[in-house]
């Protein structure tokens, strides 16, 4: 690196860098960041699920039914439980039963878009997604938060119905639109119950505060900060 080049790049780096560390923000207890069950359902997700109080009208993220409920809800809004995973990420192309050591997410073992190498046990789902997606980002849940989230994974993972409500249907997916993904769903009616039971389990819990709580953006944060560190290395290594 010449004498003028070097000199020139470090003041670039460090003006991004200084930028960066000023926007963090700190972690905060789930109740200040979602007041109630309704808000962290709805926002947590950047408006995947929405908070039903009509329980007939609305799904369930666990079950302990040998029959899938699910089915029973999307019947009830005119919908058809799908025969195909049209989630399309970690997902199978079609729902079947997974062996017997399927025990993490057992609800879905008949019948499951996932598979068990990709949920055998919750650190395992949590890193599925990369350290930016991870639940713990400040610092371990409690068992009775964590589990919520464990759930919330198997369902988004698992559940054939959840693909109803992709966000772009193949229909509109335009793979060259950067927006476009075939992995995101909005507007799926959830019970109230379960919102509100899965607020009070993490209401004192710490999680990452960034605006109005959306994961995605959360995610898209810690993914630049994981950048800003990495410029921070070479940073270190041009003033040596």
């Amino acid at each position: 690196m010449t004498g003028t080049m070097a000199p020139m790049i470090l003041l670039l780096l460090a003006a991004v860098v200084g930028v960066a560390v000023a926007g963090d923000v700190p972690c905060r207890p789930i109740k200040d960041i979602y007041p109630s069950g309704k808000e962290l359902c709805e926002k947590m997700w950047d408006g995947a699920f929405v908070y039903e109080t009509d329980l007939s009208r609305a799904y369930t993220m666990w079950f302990f039914e040998r029959d899938n409920p699910n089915d029973k809800v999307s019947h009830k809004l005119g919908k058809t439980p799908p025969n195909k995973c049209h989630l399309q990420y970690l997902h199978k192309t079609v729902p079947g039963p997974e062996p017997d050591n399927f025990t993490e997410c057992h609800p879905w073992k008949n019948r499951a878009c996932c598979r068990q190498e990709t949920v055998p046990y919750p650190l395992k789902i949590n890193q599925n997604y990369g350290p930016e997606w991870r639940w713990d980002r400040c610092g371990a849940l409690s068992s009775a938060c964590e589990r919520f989230f464990v759930q919330e994974a198997c369902f988004y993972e698992c559940e054939p119905n959840a693909g109803l409500y992709r966000k772009i249907s193949d229909k509109d997916f335009d793979e060259s639109n950067p927006e476009h993904n075939k992995w995101q769903i909005r507007g799926m009616p959830i019970r109230a119950d379960y919102c509100d039971a899965w607020w009070t389990a993490c209401r004192n819990d710490l999680f990452c505060a960034y605006g109005q709580g959306c994961y995605y953006e959360e995610a898209g944060r810690d993914y630049l900060s994981d950048f800003i560190n990495s410029i921070k290395s070479i940073l270190g290594w041009f003033s040596q």
